[in-house]
């Protein structure tokens, strides 16, 4: 989520245990919880790995991403509670202040709050879930746009943008900024994915649209 690790870097287990002060079998556990997420990769008699998610595989996952979380702003019922908007607000307020004192683990966090809160507006039980299930699956590569001012500026902006589009109930704002919101991250990964390890793993024929 930090741009700690990176794709296809192993992760040690002894040296996970002495970083964290805990023991192999924590380690392993936490191992099979981030694989059950899709976030490391286990392979036989190597040890685990940061997954390397392709170009190809991070277009396909936000192609869905997009047309998910625009369906649960479709359906969310307006005029939005005041209980609601004051909690978007106070989660974005945290958010503005951690990207100005540079705390990446709590923009991170915020901007993943703001989103589950946002979504559960829907109260689809099933597409809420599942948005949140495709959301894992990237959490690694957030950090390849957080890198860049512009970027952190852009989404803070768009909160703010999103939190008047519900106050106003304008629907299509508000599905505009949802599609809008989701660029930067898949854009800035695979840039950095193809000067790393070259263009393997992009498609080479467009997806239809759906």
């Amino acid at each position: 989520m930090l741009g700690r690790r990176h794709p296809r870097e192993r992760l040690i287990e002894q040296d996970l245990c002495e970083q964290f002060n805990t023991h192999r079998a924590d380690v392993r556990l936490a191992f099979f919880e981030l694989e059950k997420k899709g976030i490391i990769q286990r392979i036989p008699n190597r040890g685990a790995i940061v997954r390397d998610l392709t170009p190809n595989e991070v277009t396909e996952i936000y192609a869905v991403r997009e047309e998910l979380e625009v369906m649960a702003v479709r359906i969310l019922p307006f005029p939005v509670g005041r209980s609601e908007m004051d909690k978007l607000d106070d989660i974005q307020r945290r958010h503005s202040a951690a990207i100005d004192n540079g705390d990446l683990l709590t923009v991170f966090y915020s901007n993943l709050y703001f989103h589950r809160t946002l979504f559960a507006l829907c109260g689809n039980a099933c597409l809420i879930e599942t948005i949140e299930q495709l959301a894992q699956k990237v959490y690694g590569i957030r950090s390849y746009a957080n890198a860049f001012p512009d970027a952190l500026d852009r989404a803070q902006h768009d909160h703010v943008d999103i939190i008047a589009a519900l106050q106003n109930s304008d629907r299509d704002a508000l599905i505009a900024l949802t599609r809008r919101h989701l660029e930067p991250s898949p854009a800035a990964y695979i840039r950095a994915y193809e000067r790393r390890f070259g263009d393997a793993g992009r498609a080479t024929t467009p997806c239809p649209a759906p």
